[in-house]
């Protein structure tokens, strides 16, 4: 296989994480994913959040100390933090709501499992990049706008951690992977 151009790259990357967002959001229509809210799902949502915060914290911060460029080794620095940060929060709501915070982390759901299992398992920076950071990263906020408008009626303490933190901070990291991915990912073996 042939190199692409950065440009070309990323618009592949991104032409197969749509083609998976449309089934994915296929498939959570068919499970119910936008019924109406009860507390039970809210709380469920809530400690799913910590998994995946948590987890991506994990998974990127043994690749931080990889990336050779200061002006992107700060950023995702951050990065990690802010996923940690929001663990915190999220842990914090579910306790504030008579839940188990860890409910999920000790007792993962197998395909949240399998997942995590495979991004550990990644042995360069730019695989973890385009599947983490540039992959799933980007459905956050999607999912998260529709859970905000649906959870603010029933829990607007939940609805506003989500719009006012979570969200906020998700924003500012949306740069990153596809600067890390244009300027490192250049051979056709990276790609």
């Amino acid at each position: 296989m042939e190199a692409l151009n950065a440009a070309e790259f990323l618009n592949r990357l991104a032409e197969y994480r749509e083609a998976f967002w449309e089934k994915l959001n296929a498939e959570r229509k068919s499970y119910g994913a936008e019924k109406p809210l009860s507390p039970a799902i809210v709380l469920r949502r809530l400690q799913f959040g910590v998994v995946m915060e948590r987890k991506a914290a994990e998974v990127t911060v043994r690749w931080v100390g990889q990336i050779p460029d200061l002006d992107l080794q700060q950023p995702m620095s951050e990065y990690v933090a802010n996923e940690l940060k929001h663990t915190s929060i999220l842990r914090q709501r579910i306790k504030e709501l008579n839940g188990d915070p860890d409910a999920l982390w000790n007792q993962p759901l197998p395909e949240l499992k399998e997942l995590w299992d495979f991004h550990a398992s990644l042995t360069s920076l730019c695989e973890l990049i385009a599947s983490v950071q540039f992959g799933h990263e980007e459905f956050f906020p999607r999912t998260s706008r529709s859970f905000i408008e649906r959870v603010a009626p029933i829990d607007p303490k939940t609805a506003s951690i989500y719009r006012d933190t979570l969200l906020a901070d998700e924003a500012g990291h949306e740069w990153i992977a596809p600067e890390i991915l244009r300027r490192y990912a250049t051979d056709a073996a990276t790609q």
